[in-house]
């Protein structure tokens, strides 16, 4: 078979004559092969371990007891701007947060010499200029005689994790208020619907169709966080929902847009809903010859006022007997806009309605408006 090299380590010791010369050499080579390989072996796995640390996104590091680093990977270094050197013994303690130091030190001493650490703290960020949270943890290396030899620890960023669950927190509450608030209206237009209502079949197809209204509202609520919501996106889409295109000429929308504060969204849309379906139903949008005009504008509020959104709505048909006294027309959508809207929204509404039109206003603060606490709502 063929041979191979191994690795041998030479020595040679001159001896010398009477005169003091080199008479000759006297050597001895020893195989060293093994050893040199398991040197090797241990470089090798020395370069994997240092390249699997770098390419960790924790902080990786080593400390004698008492929390006294004696290596940190160069993550440590380029987050926090502290060199290795600077953080050797305890002087790592100056990246964390002062008030989180003395809590640190706690940790180490709770866990002598064979327990592991268990921290968190703020660690300073120099790219970002700021404190960022982190948990750290380490475990003991223990020989097989136990004794300790040293700790290998990380310091894990959980800072985007704890501001995620923060605005978890936030989204759940805020989810549980939406529910209950849903209820409370789904009821309050099952009430006012059957209220109105002379048959089941008509408070069936009345609460349907203000169910979807209010179902289209909460889609725009979702994705309020990308886009927010505009009054002509509000109107553009109760009218589409009628029918709008079909209707050419005869309605006139015109407004700048101007966007709405989540909170008012809803009960708006409502508001606006209703106006739409009684024009379909009894006004201009139920007549060949009617014209429907929606308008509006935003006014500049001054030091003691807010700016306030006003809405114009105006219908004109050819006279009708019973319009004047059309039931629908006084009652659930009628008192969403004289009753609802000022009590919930702080807005300023007119409702004339005669004969051959329907003029209604809606003026309303684009700020949140300060009601008196101890008041109940007039929409049950």
């Amino acid at each position: 078979s063929e041979g191979h090299y191994r690795w041998f380590l030479v020595r040679a010791e001159p001896v010398r004559d009477v005169r003091g010369e080199v008479a000759q050499w006297f050597g001895a080579a020893t195989d060293v092969h093994e050893q040199r390989s398991a040197l090797e072996s241990l470089r090798e796995s020395e370069l994997r371990f240092r390249t699997l640390v770098e390419g960790m996104p924790q902080l990786v590091w080593r400390a004698k007891r008492g929390g006294r680093w004696s290596w940190a990977s160069p993550q440590w270094t380029y987050y926090t701007g502290l060199s290795e050197n600077a953080s050797y013994g305890l002087g790592w303690l100056r990246a964390l947060h002062p008030d989180d130091r003395a809590a640190a030190e706690a940790g180490w001493a709770a866990a002598g010499d064979s327990e592991p650490v268990h921290i968190e703290a703020r660690i300073y960020c120099k790219p970002e200029s700021r404190y960022r949270h982190f948990r750290i943890r380490a475990n003991p290396v223990v020989a097989d005689s136990g004794r300790l030899i040293e700790w290998l620890g990380t310091s894990t960023d959980i800072d985007d994790l704890l501001e995620l669950h923060a605005r978890q927190d936030v989204m759940v509450a805020e989810l549980q208020h939406r529910t209950r608030n849903l209820i409370g209206v789904v009821r309050s237009i099952a009430l006012q619907t059957l209220t109105s209502s002379d048959s089941l079949e008509s408070f069936q197809t009345e609460f349907e169709h203000r169910l979807a209204a209010l179902s289209r509202v909460q889609g725009l609520l979702s994705r309020a966080e990308d886009q927010r919501i505009t009054i002509g996106a509000l109107i553009r889409l109760e009218l589409e929902a009628l029918g709008h295109p079909s209707v050419g000429d005869r309605v006139v929308i015109e407004g700048p847009e101007v966007p709405l504060r989540k909170s008012m969204v809803q009960t708006l849309a409502l508001a606006i809903h209703e106006l739409a379906t009684n024009a379909r139903k009894y006004g201009a949008l139920s007549e060949n010859r009617g014209t429907l005009r929606i308008g509006w504008q935003l006014e500049q509020g001054t030091e003691d006022t807010a700016p306030q959104l006003f809405v114009d709505w105006s219908e004109l048909t050819p006279p009708r007997q019973e319009r004047a006294t059309d039931a629908v027309r006084t009652s659930f959508g009628r008192e969403l806009i004289e009753s609802a809207l000022p009590y919930s929204l702080g807005a300023q509404t007119t409702f004339e309605l005669s004969d051959r039109a329907l003029h209604c206003t809606i003026r309303l603060p684009l700020t949140q408006p300060r009601r008196d606490s101890g008041s109940a709502s007039p929409v049950a």
